[in-house]
């Protein structure tokens, strides 16, 4: 009988992914990780595991969970950048620790309760329910997604909730936020009075550019046109601010790009791509000499720091850290 680690939070998903791997003839393995003080396994999901005789386990990686996670989270911030910590988190923390636990027990393979799916050489696939959650399984290592299966791949999220018969709420998208993810911030990289900038003209002031990211409206009041966010320059304590015309780009550069196939595949062939997570997906071309996007269709609002992930026939291919550089 093969043996499989399952990540558990003590959500209905990692639950449901947990006992459906158990009917399919899998001896499974939980495993709880501690990663900050919010991250406590519930009694019920604990009586769960155990009514079906599945082996919960423990591991702290709390101290590893600060350096990957969240000092990368605030010192994107400190930069002008607006971060995806769960990205981060599943390419540096959940999976690579998962797999990392299997490997010290002896277990082949391992388990999460993600929305997605992959193939046989480790590429993701989306999932075919608007829970789909490929985007934030796109930069994880495809040694390590090749040892692992994602049981929820045919589900949807109203079945799981029936067949566990349980109605926990869905995970935050910041674990280790108890409020405001600004209030972190704000501890962290102190209160700084600056401008909020007009083509060239000071029309306001911000106490924390890290209060803003691109695209939003909320905090910038200048005449009776709405106005949003363009753009932010931490070096120089800088918010700018146009109308929402000038959200829109037709091109954007990456840092970290990964390719999940070879050079050659990228050439000349169109794409889709997906800015943020949730979004719909856009056509375009990637430069690799440049590491520059081309869209064939304006995206509105690309954020740096966001992370872009190319797909091609539902399959991740692609994927890299937004870039300054948008036109």
């Amino acid at each position: 009988m093969s043996r499989c680690l399952v990540g558990v939070s003590g959500g209905i998903d990692s639950l449901f992914a947990a006992i459906k791997l158990q009917e399919d003839g899998f001896d499974v393995y939980a495993l709880h990780m501690y990663l900050n003080s919010k991250s406590q396994i519930p009694e019920t999901a604990k009586k769960v595991l155990s009514d079906h005789r599945i082996k919960l386990l423990y591991a702290d990686y709390t101290n590893e969970f600060n350096r990957y996670v969240v000092d990368y989270f605030t010192n994107e911030y400190a930069k002008g950048y607006t971060p995806n910590p769960c990205v981060v988190c599943n390419r540096d923390v959940k999976l690579p620790f998962l797999f990392k636990e299997a490997e010290s027990r002896g277990i082949e393979t391992i388990a999460t309760g993600h929305y997605a799916d992959r193939d046989e050489n480790g590429l993701i696939i989306r999932h075919k329910s608007r829970k789909d959650q490929s985007y934030f399984l796109a930069c994880v290592d495809r040694d390590i997604l090749k040892h692992t299966i994602f049981p929820l791949k045919d589900f949807a999220k109203e079945e799981i909730r029936k067949a566990l018969g349980l109605n926990t709420k869905d995970s935050s998208d910041l674990c280790f936020v108890k409020n405001n993810y600004r209030d972190i911030l704000k501890e962290k990289l102190g209160t700084k009075k600056g401008k909020i900038v007009k083509q060239n003209k000071v029309v306001g002031y911000h106490t924390g550019f890290y209060n803003y990211t691109i695209g939003q409206r909320k905090g910038i009041q200048i005449g009776s046109k709405p106005h949003y966010v363009v753009s932010i320059d931490a070096r120089k304590n800088i918010v700018y601010a146009d109308e929402e015309t000038k959200l829109y780009s037709r091109e954007f550069y990456l840092d970290n790009l990964k390719l999940l196939k070879e050079k050659t595949f990228f050439k000349n062939r169109i794409v889709e791509c997906v800015v943020r997570y949730n979004t719909k997906p856009k056509p375009c071309r990637i430069d690799l000499m440049k590491k520059r996007v081309v869209l064939l269709e304006a995206e509105r609002a690309v954020t740096p720091g966001q992370v872009a992930v190319f797909y091609e026939n539902d399959k991740v291919v692609g994927c890299g850290k937004i870039d300054y550089g948008i036109h």
